[in-house]
């Protein structure tokens, strides 16, 4: 069993510290163009394994507020990546984000379910009394799990505007990151900050930059809606 949870832990860091440099290749890199592809693909597939491993490290390890807080992050950062590299791989095939195959339609069931639990399971937290600082973090990434997963709900059978694959690419693929990021950000602040940092330090580790990068998102829609709207192309979402 040591064996396995060591194997688990070593290549759940890989493949997450793969990701955060091949995410923000991809980010940088000419959008459409091969690096951009390949380097995204491969993103996607580290994160589905991060996923995959944090679940499978939850099940295999002692029972911790924490560890099952990380799979549920790890559970929101596999969505969007996947609706976000899906959004393109629908759309090559001629295929409508309101109309997808039965795969999209289960991995939002199935995400939706899992943002609820997290939100109940913060908001008995609160009501209990118990870990404020959990507490607000899973209620938090619940909500946010339960507004994008929603959202995917919600539009099924409904028409989209043409550029809005695209768009959602950016959003989801670029949230992903972010929540990636955040998870790489707070395990390393864990091991440096004093046991008697006040709480606050750690929670805004964790939802600031959720807030910062929401906003840069937004400014890099705005941009490209802008950049398309010159040029003539009908952007409405």
């Amino acid at each position: 069993m040591k064996t396995l949870v060591s194997s688990l832990l070593i290549t759940h860091v890989a493949a997450g510290s793969l990701a955060l440099l091949l995410g923000l290749v991809a980010m940088l890199a000419q959008k459409g163009s091969r690096l951009h592809n390949r380097t995204g693909l491969v993103y996607v597939w580290c994160m589905t394994y991060v996923a995959l491993s944090a679940v499978l490290l939850f099940v295999v390890q002692p029972f911790t507020l924490f560890r099952l807080f990380l799979t549920g992050v790890a559970v929101f950062s596999f969505y969007l990546s996947t609706t976000g590299y899906r959004a393109i791989v629908l759309k090559r095939a001629g295929l409508s984000l309101t109309t997808p195959p039965s795969f999209d339609r289960w991995l939002t069931y199935i995400t939706l379910l899992v943002s609820v639990g997290m939100m109940g399971y913060g908001l008995q937290l609160i009501t209990a009394g118990t870990s404020s600082f959990l507490a607000t973090l899973f209620t938090f990434f619940g909500g946010a799990t339960f507004v994008f997963s929603g959202q995917d709900f919600w539009r099924f059978g409904k028409p989209t505007a043409r550029m809005f694959p695209f768009f959602h690419h950016i959003a989801r693929m670029a949230g992903s990151y972010i929540a990636a990021f955040t998870a790489f950000l707070v395990n390393n602040n864990m091991r440096f900050l004093p046991t008697d940092a006040p709480e606050w330090i750690p929670l805004a580790s964790w939802i600031a930059p959720s807030l910062i990068g929401g906003m840069m998102i937004g400014r890099t829609i705005a941009h490209y809606k802008k950049k398309f709207a010159t040029r003539g192309t009908s952007v409405a979402v």
